[in-house]
């Protein structure tokens, strides 16, 4: 007799037994709610571990971060201060170097800038002086000046024929005015 042909719903070579001891493999093969159980159980364990550190992790930025902050509002206030107190100095140095100009342009009042006199090697400013404001204030009689100070101006002498000012500082000028 010949074999039985498979009917077309079933597999080729597939029988009711050898199905059956498929399913029972994968049966044995599947997992039970037990199994399930312990592998879910284990996964919230390494999870809750995992946020466990998370969150000490976040617990020390959080502290860093609050350090950080309060660290910074110390240096914008310290800042803050700094600036106030360089612009208050920044107009106490121009209020001093104000005054000071005007201590020096007072310092100089005195002073008498003659211009267009030669310079000469034998003869001494003073001398020079004298004689130019007998001659200016003619006078009869020639007065003697005392000076603080005399002296050409401060500048190299030049090889053209300008010769330097003289700048004077007489001690009194009272002295010279004709009564």
């Amino acid at each position: 007799m010949a074999p039985a042909e498979p009917s077309p719903r079933e597999p080729h070579g597939a029988t009711l037994e050898g199905i059956g001891e498929e399913i029972r493999s994968m049966a044995a093969a599947m997992a039970t709610k037990a199994d399930l159980l312990v592998h879910t159980t284990s996964i919230q364990d390494a999870l809750r571990a995992e946020i466990a550190g998370i969150r000490s992790e976040v617990t020390a930025h959080t502290g860093r971060i609050q350090d950080l902050e309060h660290s910074q509002e110390t240096q914008a206030t310290r800042l803050q201060a700094t600036d106030t107190a360089l612009a208050r100095q920044g107009e106490m140095l121009l209020h001093m170097r104000r005054t000071i100009e005007d201590l020096d342009n007072r310092g100089r009042r005195c002073n008498i800038r003659v211009r267009g006199v030669p310079e000469s090697d034998g003869e001494t400013i003073e001398n020079t002086l004298n004689n130019l404001f007998d001659m200016i204030l003619g006078a009869d009689a020639p007065h003697t000046f005392r000076y603080e100070r005399a002296h050409r101006a401060l500048r190299p002498r030049s090889s053209d024929d300008n010769p330097r000012d003289i700048i004077c500082c007489l001690s009194s000028f009272r002295n010279i005015m004709p009564s």
